[in-house]
């Protein structure tokens, strides 16, 4: 059965953009179930104007936001009615609840105390980034509508805001997924997430003893934990991370090769795996683990196999080999101090056609002679690249011919 990760509303939402024929007395049952939990949160005062033994008259005026209250309630009363049965009074409270005035609604929506259904329904609703921030920035609105948002927007900075929430973050793994799942979430801020679990399964003694002493020595750790605030995690005492747990098949090392049947089985069972299942495995994994992990199609799995503290210099000189890795993983293992150092990486990103060509042309000049020459024959690079190698060795050898 599919689990419905966002809301009521959303709920709704789905089952009529499916085209399916649900029973109008099922549609309205699920209508009256979101109504009664919002009308148990609202002051008695406001109540009489979203009651639906009101006259139909007197609750189209409220719709129309021709009622006696202070602005701030009239949003209370107007998102009520969007609840409305009647089509008329439920368009007419949309359209009065979007012409409330900017400052009043921005207002509205940072007070701890307005009701998470009117939070998450101006998130579905809105473009106005300052009202989404307020949303975002408040501590009462729903998991699930940040779960919504993460997957949706495209503004990095509102993406960055939702990110850099450690407690969220590490609470909900849906947020997690929707953000791997945005395309417009740049690398850093996923990065940032990724540090988070890495830091915080470290304080929390989740990292198994054995792995202990790469971690200690692991220059990856260093840099995460310059990016972030460790005074936060201090404060996080669980996260769904905590539930899961791993057979030593995926977390111990073995010397031996496991061998095609056994790898199969690995493969096959990683693929049923959640998001947050494997981003957990991709930092605490064995090399078989990582081998499989880092080539998977979602980013946040792929680049926390860059952060397990036991990822060898040659693991990544494989991996900067590959066809098979996403250009993010290679554009990562190029920026990375500690491997940015190594010459095979350098010769393996410069000789992989899947490298972004402003890297490759970047480190091309750091290969030696044999190498660069080489270029001239490796008919799968990218013409800037091949005509780059191709005008270097011809200066080189002006320049021994003189």
């Amino acid at each position: 059965m599919r689990r419905w990760k966002y809301s009521l509303t959303n709920f709704v939402n789905c089952l009529a953009n499916q085209g399916k024929l649900y029973p109008p007395l099922f549609l309205l049952k699920i209508k009256l179930l979101m109504t009664k939990g919002f009308f148990e949160k609202i002051p008695e005062t406001l109540k009489k104007f979203i009651d639906p033994s009101m006259p139909r008259e007197m609750r189209l005026m409220a719709a129309r936001g021709v009622i006696p209250v202070p602005p701030k309630d009239l949003a209370l009363v107007l998102y009520g009615l969007t609840l409305e049965e009647d089509k008329e009074v439920s368009i007419e409270a949309e359209k009065s609840l979007k012409s409330i005035p900017e400052g009043v609604m921005v207002s509205l929506l940072a007070d701890t105390s307005t009701p998470s259904e009117l939070l998450d329904y101006i998130a579905r609703n809105t473009d106005s980034e300052s009202q989404l921030q307020r949303i975002i920035l408040n501590h009462f609105t729903s998991d699930n509508t940040i779960v919504y948002l993460a997957e949706t927007l495209h503004s990095q900075s509102l993406l960055d805001i939702i990110a850099n929430n450690q407690e969220r973050i590490l609470r909900s793994e849906d947020i997690v997924e929707s953000l791997s799942k945005n395309s417009a979430i740049s690398r850093s801020t996923l990065d940032k997430v990724i540090s988070f679990f890495s830091l915080y399964l470290s304080k929390r003694g989740s990292v198994p003893e054995f792995l202990k002493e790469y971690e200690s020595h692991s220059e990856t750790s260093e840099e995460s934990q310059e990016e972030v605030e460790p005074t936060v995690l201090e404060d996080i005492k669980e996260s769904f991370l905590d539930e899961i747990d791993f057979s030593e098949d995926f977390v111990e090392e073995s010397e031996e090769d496991i061998g095609d049947k056994k790898r199969e089985s690995l493969i096959n069972i990683i693929k049923q795996m959640n998001i947050a299942q494997k981003v957990k495995l991709a930092i605490l994994g064995n090399r078989d683990s990582r081998t499989i992990l880092v080539r998977d199609p979602n980013r946040i799995v792929a680049s926390a196999v860059l952060k397990n503290p036991r990822l060898s210099d040659m693991e990544v000189i494989n991996i900067a080999q590959s066809k098979t890795v996403d250009e993010d993983i290679l554009r990562e293992v190029a920026m990375a101090r500690k491997w940015a150092k190594i010459y095979q990486v350098k010769l393996a990103l410069v000789n992989n056609p899947k490298t972004p060509s402003h890297i490759s042309l970047n480190l091309i000049r750091h290969l030696r002679d044999k190498e660069l020459r080489a270029l001239l024959w490796n008919k799968n690079l990218p013409g800037v690249i091949a005509s780059t190698a191709r005008r270097m060795v011809q200066e080189k050898n002006k320049g021994e011919a003189k």
